[in-house]
């Protein structure tokens, strides 16, 4: 009897072991402060800095830190990114131009990932550039944002851990960053100007 429980629970460690590939995708709030722009805005590249994969995110991890369930996008993060800041402002009344010659907001992600030991947490950290025809760095600021959601005291850690209840969890901060960035009175005077 005592084998065949030793076997059921490894049996059940090693399922809930694995990678999962999630999706991140960017919803405005409920109100939003249109931009007064008018001009068309590219959205160009997001440099990845992180030194991880292009598509890794974070992890579920045991109480020794050994990662039990791994996090990764469908798509690369840098491109993730970009599409979040590109529906951001469309959210807010810019026009976005892939072909737009003018203004670009382009960036380096600085950091972008989850962990979950016990609570839930997402990190974000992006330096944000807007850049006008000819190269010229018009502005550039960073911005983070760190959530952390849960309880201590739960049971849905470790291998009971929710891939989903922490993908919500790094898309809110990811969500928080990219409107802070676009929300800044500096940053929107750069788009205009």
């Amino acid at each position: 009897m005592t084998k065949q429980v030793i076997a059921l629970m490894c049996c059940i460690a090693l399922a809930a072991c694995g990678t999962t590939k999630v999706g991140l995708t960017y919803a405005p709030p409920a109100t939003v402060s249109k931009a007064a722009s008018s001009n068309p805005v590219q959205v160009g590249t997001f440099t990845d800095s992180r030194g991880e994969p292009a598509t890794w995110l974070g992890a579920i991890r045991g109480g020794f830190g050994n990662p039990l369930k791994t996090l990764e996008s469908d798509k690369p993060v840098s491109e993730i990114v970009g599409v979040a800041f590109a529906d951001a402002l469309r959210a807010r009344g810019v026009a976005v131009d892939p072909g737009a010659s003018a203004t670009r907001i382009i960036g380096t992600i600085k950091r972008l990932d989850c962990i979950q030991i016990a609570r839930r947490e997402g990190n974000v950290e992006l330096e944000v550039r807007v850049v006008a025809a000819g190269g010229v760095v018009r502005f550039a600021k960073m911005y983070s944002a760190t959530r952390v959601d849960g309880s201590l005291l739960t049971m849905s850690a470790g291998v009971f851990g929710s891939v989903d209840d922490l993908r919500v969890t790094l898309e809110a901060t990811l969500r928080e960053v990219v409107d802070k960035a676009l929300d800044d009175t500096e940053l929107r005077a750069a788009l205009q100007n």
